[in-house]
């Protein structure tokens, strides 16, 4: 049966809005060819599926420029491993024009091995001007679809070229041989941080909470959710003794740390243009863990009890409150009654208390977007 013209224009671009994974916006090039098959990852634990497309020396564009100008919203990977072979014909028949010119929101999510430098190439194919977000999150696994650090400046200076209003940008800069204490940016790259004044929200690692970052954070006059990733067996970062003007993070309503050391945390806390005003906080951490990494591991229950009970007054708009702490030994932590207490007497409309599973991905959140 053949669709109408006007069905198929009326129909088509509501359908291809948003598309999980490039490679079914790339079989629309006539004459691509496509397999799929299952890889197991390096360490041989986990199987991922693996997606290879392979263009056409000579494509035909007839379809695909029909289709890839629908297409607002798409996430590249849709959790698999992707390999395009033979794209510089394709990428030349575009004459410089954006595959998806009218994009606004890319995600990139995998739990493939997939090598920074593919990962980065694939995300500046497509930075456009129509562009308002921009992030890789963690795969269900707990992967982490990262950027090697020194991929960082010319990533943030081809958003800044091509899309400086960015509303939303989350990207994890890995730790690699040459990096092993995890990426520190320069002044270049903070100066481009600096520059994206638009940020509705924002995710990146610890590195967030060096004092020069920090500040330049801190006065994103329009930032709404912060969200910070550490890693394992990493130190503080955040100086305790640093001083936090009124008038930063002026309108920040939703924290989210996850891995995030608990003497950051704490820390945290202690100033009020941080927190007084949040609304939702989402927190994953191991609580024993030292302010040193050769130290004996702290008390657990000790940090989950001052931090529980200082929270109602700290934080006394909060209404979505997610709190989970655990550590590699399974410990099971307790929550005093009188922290309960505190809690209910804020009046949550959510609230979701986690203790003692073991350390890993917390399976209520493991494909959870930090900005949906």
């Amino acid at each position: 049966m053949r669709v109408s013209k006007y069905l198929f224009s009326s129909i088509g671009p509501m359908a291809w809005r948003k598309i999980p994974g490039f490679d079914i916006i790339l079989r629309l090039v006539r004459g691509a060819k496509g397999k799929t098959r299952k890889v197991m990852d390096t360490q041989g634990i986990d199987s991922f599926k693996q997606i290879t497309i392979t263009l056409p020396s000579n494509p035909n564009l007839t379809r695909y420029n029909v289709y890839a100008p629908w297409v607002q919203e798409l996430e590249i990977f849709a959790g698999h491993g992707l390999e395009i072979h033979n794209d510089g014909p394709f990428l030349t028949r575009l004459g410089g024009r954006p595959p998806l010119p009218n994009l606004t929101r890319l995600t990139a999510r995998t739990g493939a091995d997939i090598d920074s430098r593919e990962m980065t190439s694939l995300l500046s194919m497509f930075i456009c001007p129509s562009l308002i977000e921009i992030r890789t999150i963690i795969h269900k696994r707990d992967i982490y679809s990262y950027l090697e650090p020194f991929t960082v400046r010319t990533f943030l200076e081809k958003i800044q070229e091509t899309c400086p209003e960015i509303q939303v940008l989350e990207f994890y800069p890995g730790r690699t041989y040459e990096c092993p204490e995890g990426y520190k940016p320069g002044d270049r790259c903070r100066s481009l941080l600096r520059s994206f004044s638009n940020l509705r929200h924002f995710g990146s690692s610890s590195y967030i909470l060096e004092p020069t970052t920090f500040a330049i954070i801190g006065n994103l006059p329009h930032l709404q959710l912060l969200g910070i990733r550490g890693f394992d067996m990493e130190n503080p970062v955040l100086d305790e003794e640093v001083s936090i003007p009124e008038t930063w993070f002026p309108v920040l309503e939703s924290l989210r740390l996850y891995d995030v050391h608990p003497q950051d945390i704490k820390a945290l806390w202690k100033h009020p243009p941080v927190v007084k005003k949040l609304v939702s906080v989402s927190i994953r951490t191991d609580p024993t863990t030292a302010s040193d990494i050769f130290d004996d591991p702290m008390d657990g229950n000790e940090w989950i009890e001052a931090f529980l009970t200082a929270l109602p007054h700290m934080t006394p708009g909060l209404k979505n409150l997610r709190f989970h702490v655990a550590d590699e030994e399974g410990t099971r932590f307790q929550i005093s009654q009188n922290a309960r207490d505190g809690l209910s007497d804020l009046g949550l409309e959510s609230l979701k208390l986690k203790v003692g599973n073991p350390y890993g991905v917390d399976k209520e959140s493991e494909d959870e977007a930090y900005f949906n």
